[in-house]
Order: structure tokens, then C-alpha cells, then sequence
């Protein structure tokens, strides 16, 4: 999947991070590419994680709404269907962090601005990662 232009992922200045992170000392940094694959298994974790929940809360669903529709397939996240803006940043503790945004479909000037939208379900989330600790952190869908 890639826009008109062919990208599906963007490198964006640490001026695009969410302001809440700035707030709590997080200062701009360089990322190193080797980053990316780490990046890219915590990720998986999340999502894995994320799509076990919705998962089982279909089955629920579909148990007492046996009429309902059981073909949307939009309730789970598969990354590849997805654009991606990546922002690295240190946090106050001196730690490498990376926050991800993510959305089904080019919005704005997305290669030079994050993407900030109200509504829209799990077309739209973002995560933060660790990359000294590998934690993740504030995994947040627009359904929240």
C-alpha cells in the first residue's frame, strides 16, 4: 500500500510530536535505522495484544447478537493496511522513544504534518515505544 506518491511511511521533525510529551521533557533526536526493526517487534506485540482483546469481545458479541453482521473484518488492525509517521524524540528520563501514528488513508499534508483526527475507529491509532526499556506505551485507537 503507498499513496499517489508511492510512501506509506514518513520520518516527521520533533516540532509534529503530540504536545504532552513535550511537556514531559521530551527533547529531539536522531534515529538510527537498526531502530526501526525493534521498532517494528514491539509493534507486532501491541497489535497482537490489541486484536486478542477485540477478539474476544467479538465472540461475546456475536454470541448475543447471533443475527448481526459477522463479516466486517475492519475490527481488527492489520499494520500493513496502514500509512505510518514516525517522530523520535528522548524523553525526560534520557530514554530513546519513538512514537508511531497511524491511519488507513492519506489525510492533509500528511508527509510534512501528523495526522490528527477526532472519531474514526482503530482507522486511526498511534503507540509509543521505548527503545532503551522496550516498553510500549499509550497504545491509543480513535474508538477511545
Amino acid at each position: 500500500m503507498a499513496s499517489d506518491t508511492g510512501i506509506s511511511m514518513v520520518l516527521l521533525p520533533f516540532e509534529e510530536l503530540p504536545a504532552v510529551y513535550v511537556r514531559n521533557g521530551a527533547t529531539a533526536r536522531t534515529i538510527d535505522l537498526s531502530e526501526y526493526e525493534i521498532a517494528e517487534k514491539l509493534l507486532m506485540k501491541a497489535i497482537h495484544a490489541y486484536n486478542e482483546e477485540r477478539s474476544e469481545k467479538f465472540v461475546e458479541y456475536m454470541s448475543q447478537n447471533p443475527d448481526a453482521d459477522w463479516t466486517r473484518t475492519d475490527i481488527f488492525i492489520e499494520p500493513e493496511k496502514y500509512y505510518r509517521q514516525y517522530i523520535p524524540y528522548t524523553n525526560g528520563k534520557g530514554e530513546r522513544c519513538l512514537w508511531i501514528n497511524f491511519f488507513r488513508h492519506p489525510v492533509g499534508n500528511w508527509l510534512e504534518h501528523r495526522v490528527s483526527v477526532e472519531g474514526g475507529g482503530n482507522s486511526f491509532f498511534s503507540i509509543g515505544l521505548n527503545m532503551d526499556t522496550g516498553k510500549r506505551f499509550d497504545f491509543r485507537t480513535n474508538e477511545e
